[in-house]
């Protein structure tokens, strides 16, 4: 392979994995974004169930508090009842009685109702205030093994940026300017692989000459399909023994 070749490829090794380094650096990883996800709907769920339970407590201890009064009203209307002295006075003490223990018994079937919905409620609680906190704890494991990932990460990159640097020293800038003027447009992929007669950047098979040609390695060709520079090279015969 020619020695031009030999650089140009060895630089494109080093720009995919820029390339790769950044996108996982740069992109949240898809399953700290579900967990996020995940999180943000038990957080809004437990405070609704939250606010719902507050609500029905206060509630409660109103309806409570006036089912008391009205208790206390029929305990005197059961003394007025023994004082009456006359038929329509007695009539209407019955009277105020029957609404009082409608309303009575109303509000102690509201209240049993309510009193079932906050045990409801504070099982609910408990089941999504597990999950938070469960997700808490997922997040912040991924999201420390991510930093430590990121940290990594960082430190190989500036390590191939400056092998980059270096390495494009190597290569005449009218080579280097055709190079990154093709991976510019074409996904990052500059350099392609010759096999088979197929250029492994577009796929598309090559005239049989110019595959000849490039297997020659006798000057710098381009695909006529994707314009990336193309290079052949033997494949390794591994053997093995018996």
């Amino acid at each position: 392979m020619q020695e031009v070749i030999a650089h140009l490829v060895k630089l494109q090794s080093m720009d995919s994995r820029i390339a790769e380094i950044n996108s996982v650096v740069s992109n949240t990883p898809s399953q700290m974004q579900a967990i996020k996800d995940r999180l943000d709907k038990a957080v809004s769920g437990h405070k609704a169930i939250g606010s719902a339970l507050e609500t029905n407590k206060k509630e409660y201890l109103q309806l409570e508090k006036e089912l008391n009064e009205r208790k206390e009203l029929f305990a005197n209307s059961q003394k007025k009842l023994m004082t009456v002295q006359n038929n329509k006075e007695y009539q209407s003490v019955l009277r105020e009685q029957d609404n009082l223990k409608k309303t009575i018994d109303d509000s102690d079937k509201t209240l049993k109702e309510m009193l079932s919905a906050n045990y409801g409620y504070e099982s609910e609680l408990a089941t999504i205030t597990e999950l938070k906190d469960g997700l808490e704890l997922e997040l912040s494991g991924v999201t420390s093994e991510k930093r430590e990932e990121d940290k990594e990460l960082h430190a190989e990159l500036e390590v191939l940026v400056n092998e980059r640097a270096e390495q494009a020293t190597k290569i005449s800038k009218v080579q280097l300017s055709k190079y990154d003027r093709i991976r510019g447009y074409r996904k990052n992929i500059a350099v392609a692989k010759v096999k088979d007669e197929v250029c492994n950047g577009c796929y598309m098979h090559l005239p049989p000459q110019l595959y000849v040609d490039v297997k020659k390695d006798a000057s710098i060709y381009s695909c006529p399909y994707c314009q990336r520079i193309l290079y052949y090279q033997e494949e390794e015969v591994v053997s093995t023994e018996e």
